[in-house]
């Protein structure tokens, strides 16, 4: 068994309480602020109106960004822990947006029927899902035609050039915790992740580079 495996069998895929607290913290950081906004601007252009699902929605900052950038999207944050759907819910109706909600739910068990968004996006969460390729079927099945799944997530073998543009735009702590996370969690390699994407149901696919994360890209 390679240590990806075993770590992704330990491992929770839900964030569970306290720790879910403490990824709250986390996630408002500069860092992951830019991250979610370069993200919601490649929605922006991708799209001017319909229904997105964000997989792994943690403490809802993309979907709620979405949702208040463009009033004609309808954006459903889906997360297996439910204090993160809590948390999240509650920052949607304090700040009174009506396009968006949050459910409680797993990655490879969408509880939603076919072909019911037009785009499915899932940030730095691939790595925590224990069936990633039932996961992709099932991101297939609940895809409109002609609709694409965006997949981020931090590559296990980081780029010592981009390392290094972290660090110097975040500083080093913030860019040497990203690199540490990446290898503590069970995170996968680009041939890895090619790999799942042949496995799924979805014919085509292309991987691409932000100077965070990789984007998988799969075409319905």
């Amino acid at each position: 068994m390679s240590l990806r495996s075993f770590l992704a069998r330990i491992e929770p895929e839900a964030i569970p309480f306290p720790f879910s607290r403490v990824y709250l913290a986390i996630s408002s950081s500069k860092i992951f602020e830019d991250f979610y906004s370069a993200v919601a601007s490649q929605v922006d252009e991708h799209m001017k109106a319909g229904r997105v699902l964000d997989v792994g929605s943690g403490p809802g900052r993309l979907p709620i960004m979405l949702a208040a950038r463009n009033p004609r999207l309808y954006v459903v944050g889906l997360d297996l822990s439910g204090d993160m759907v809590k948390i999240a819910s509650a920052t949607a109706a304090k700040k009174g947006l009506h396009n968006v909600e949050f459910r409680q739910g797993s990655a490879d068990t969408l509880p939603f029927g076919d072909r019911e968004f037009d785009l499915v996006i899932s940030t730095m969460s691939f790595h925590h899902w224990k069936k990633p390729d039932q996961a992709l079927d099932d991101i297939y099945r609940v895809l409109r035609e002609g609709g694409e799944a965006w997949i981020y997530d931090i590559p296990r073998n980081v780029d010592p050039e981009v390392f290094g543009q972290l660090k110097k735009k975040y500083g080093f702590f913030r860019a040497w915790a990203l690199r540490l996370h990446a290898y503590i969690e069970p995170f996968y390699t680009e041939t890895e992740v090619l790999k799942v994407a042949k496995e799924s149901r979805f014919k085509r696919w292309e991987l691409k580079h932000t100077s965070l994360a990789y984007r998988l890209m799969l075409y319905k």
